[in-house]
């Protein structure tokens, strides 16, 4: 069970870009423990984890895991990226507790996070590139008028193609 709390602390910490378990107590701080707290305690069921058990992970006592719970958890929904995150992992780590084969699923949907941030960090990449080159073009045909854009994109085509049928040996 241990695991699993973990799993839930580390998809919250990535989330919010910091560790929940230091003293901080930012707002951010302070909600994304919360939704820790709350995931972890319905992930249990009947047989719910204890709060000190909770409390463990992120190094906190069983009072301020129910101080989180019950306190700090509905002003933390009310926040819109709170509340899909707590959705989110509501339906990863409680709804799935019936149907225990999905968990596997987890570990490729985690995979697939990264997968997909790493396609992110790539597009934005690519992105930063063709706004820096689209402002060099700008400052090229500044000043031209919609006839003059129409021939130099005229011609650029013809160069652009020309390019591209180039055969390198």
């Amino acid at each position: 069970m241990k695991s699993r709390l973990v799993s839930i602390r580390r998809v919250i910490e990535k989330e919010v870009g910091q560790s929940i378990s230091t003293k901080k107590r930012t707002t951010s701080l302070t909600y994304a423990r919360a939704i820790y707290c709350k995931i972890a305690r319905d992930m249990g069921g009947e047989n719910s984890i204890s709060l000190h058990e909770i409390g463990k992970v992120i190094n906190r006592d069983h009072s301020s895991v129910s101080h989180n719970i019950n306190t700090i958890f509905p002003f933390a929904i009310k926040e819109s990226s709170f509340r899909e995150l707590y959705l989110t992992l509501r339906a990863i780590f409680i709804q799935n507790l019936e149907e225990p084969e999905k968990f596997d699923d987890i570990k490729a949907l985690g995979q697939r996070i990264i997968d997909m941030e790493k396609e992110n960090a790539s597009l934005s990449h690519k992105l930063h590139l063709l706004r820096y080159e689209s402002r060099r073009f700008e400052k090229l045909v500044d000043g031209l008028s919609k006839d003059e854009l129409d021939e130099v994109f005229d011609k650029m085509s013809i160069f652009v193609r020309s390019i591209k049928s180039r055969v390198y040996l």
